[in-house]
């Protein structure tokens, strides 16, 4: 797990739950570069205790920031516990959990259902159909657009914080 600064929420605290270029995309625009293999297998890659010992640490120096983001350098939600990352960051802290993802695993009722406790989330689609997806966002093989778009749908009619959308033309 690392914590960082990052600018694009203003001074935001920055919690990655995933190994170096762990995603289920291999977006052609990812700042991090290509990827070896996609997965969509979610596992806790980062020990959840460790992620809340570290935060209290961080909390305990009386820090201030403006959110506390779920992001890093892979897809966040391939950590199958970081729903409870999300409710330690809500009721330890007055700051703002984000949730930073490509959204691919949205179809999914848990995942949908952990990301809902976060106050923000910002979602990414830069594919309109399946051809695009694979050309443009590189996905897992299992990775359908149709089916993520529909889980964003979903998410969106029953999440009640707020909910950003990135596009990369």
């Amino acid at each position: 797990m690392g914590l960082f600064l990052q600018g694009v929420l203003g001074r935001s605290i920055g919690v990655d739950l995933i190994p170096y270029k762990t995603c289920s995309m291999n977006c052609v625009f990812c700042q991090f570069g290509k990827i070896r293999e996609t997965t969509i297998t979610r596992e806790e890659y980062v020990s959840t205790d460790l992620v809340k010992e570290e935060l209290k640490s961080w909390l305990k120096t009386n820090e201030n920031a403006d959110y506390i983001a779920l992001s890093g350098s892979g897809e966040p939600t391939l950590h199958s516990r970081f729903g409870e990352i999300l409710e330690f960051i809500r009721t330890n802290t007055n700051i703002p959990a984000v949730l930073l993802t490509n959204s691919t695993m949205l179809y999914l009722p848990e995942v949908r259902e952990a990301a809902a406790l976060a106050d923000i989330v910002k979602i990414s689609l830069s594919a309109w159909d399946q051809a695009s997806l694979r050309r443009v966002n590189r996905p897992h093989p299992q990775i359908q657009f149709e089916q993520s778009f529909e889980g964003q749908k979903d998410f969106r009619n029953h999440f009640k914080g707020r909910l950003w959308m990135e596009t990369f033309l």
